[in-house]
């Protein structure tokens, strides 16, 4: 079937070692490595023995292939999220680049607009299950009988084939349509709906009310900051007033007792003068030689004297 190549940018987990391109079906062996189920049936099919093609662990038996659902929705979403999703060609044109509009899981084949009008007005073509464009047909065959899907498994909760139900692992188990298990759960998928949509519903309610707390938590703290601001201002101004009152009366008894220790300092230094003038004429009465002037030298010193001590 003619598709457009995806880029390259593809992770290199996501490929496949035996063909090298991105998984197709996927199947993980029991050592851990996986591989396109198709390389892993055509490596095996005329081999004698069986190993894995990456780490060469062999099996006793030849493994029981699977699909590895993970891995598929992991390739898809990465297809899808990377913006590399294949473009689906229509398989009659000759050109290989017309897109296709339908793909036929009858026919197993993709038409354009043009070719795909037989299966709207040929009555015995109107039956065929068509989806949009897909060039991931291998996801809709069984990955052991490579028959299409089309039973639910109500035991494995697993979409089989039927030889899965005739002679495979699913034998004897309950299974439904596809078309009746999906009529089932589009009954289910609206209750889930539903129920979703009223717990999105309840979360909204809820993150409203929390925003609404946190709205008046912050009006409330903003209330107290406000007041714890206001009476810290109050006491700062208070208190500043105190400062300003204490160190005016600081200032005052400064002044006072300076202006005292300068009064005792200037007659101190008064009394120095007088105190060297007096030793001055002292020296001098020593070398007086004249009696009577000695005498009366010295009694006017110690006159002096007296009159400068302090009178009780």
């Amino acid at each position: 079937m003619a598709y457009a190549t995806p880029s390259e940018s593809v992770d290199s987990e996501l490929r496949c070692s035996i063909c090298l391109g991105t998984f197709v079906c996927p199947s993980t062996l029991s050592c851990g490595h996986s591989f396109c189920l198709q390389c892993l049936d055509a490596t095996w099919e005329t081999a004698s023995s069986f190993s894995c093609p990456q780490c060469r662990a062999t099996f006793p038996v030849r493994p029981q292939l699977r699909r590895n659902v993970a891995l598929v929705n992991l390739v898809e979403q990465l297809r899808v999220g990377d913006g590399m999703a294949a473009v689906v060609m229509c398989d009659i044109c000759g050109d290989g680049h017309t897109p296709a509009v339908k793909t036929c899981l009858r026919c197993e084949m993709s038409y354009c607009f043009s070719h795909f009008r037989p299966h709207v007005e040929n009555p015995r073509l109107r039956d065929h299950a068509v989806v949009d464009p897909t060039a991931s047909l291998d996801e809709r065959r069984c990955c052991n009988h490579k028959r299409e899907l089309e039973f639910y498994c109500t035991v494995d909760r697993s979409l089989v084939c039927s030889s899965c139900t005739i002679a495979g692992e699913h034998k004897g188990h309950d299974v439904t349509m596809l078309k009746d298990e999906h009529e089932t759960r589009k009954t289910r998928v609206g209750e889930e709906t539903r129920a979703v949509e009223e717990k999105r519903k309840e979360a909204e309610e809820s993150v409203k009310r929390m925003e609404a707390a946190r709205k008046e938590a912050q009006e409330s703290v903003a209330g107290i900051r406000g007041r714890i601001t206001g009476k810290f201002a109050r006491l700062k101004k208070a208190l500043d007033e105190d400062e300003r009152e204490v160190l005016q009366r600081v200032a005052v008894k400064e002044r006072e007792l300076l202006s005292r220790i300068d009064e005792d300092i200037a007659r101190h230094k008064q009394e120095i003068g007088e105190l060297q003038a007096a030793a001055a004429r002292l020296s001098n009465l020593q070398h007086e030689r004249d009696s009577l002037a000695f005498l009366q030298g010295h009694l006017e010193e110690t006159r002096r004297y007296r009159s400068s001590m302090p009178h009780d």
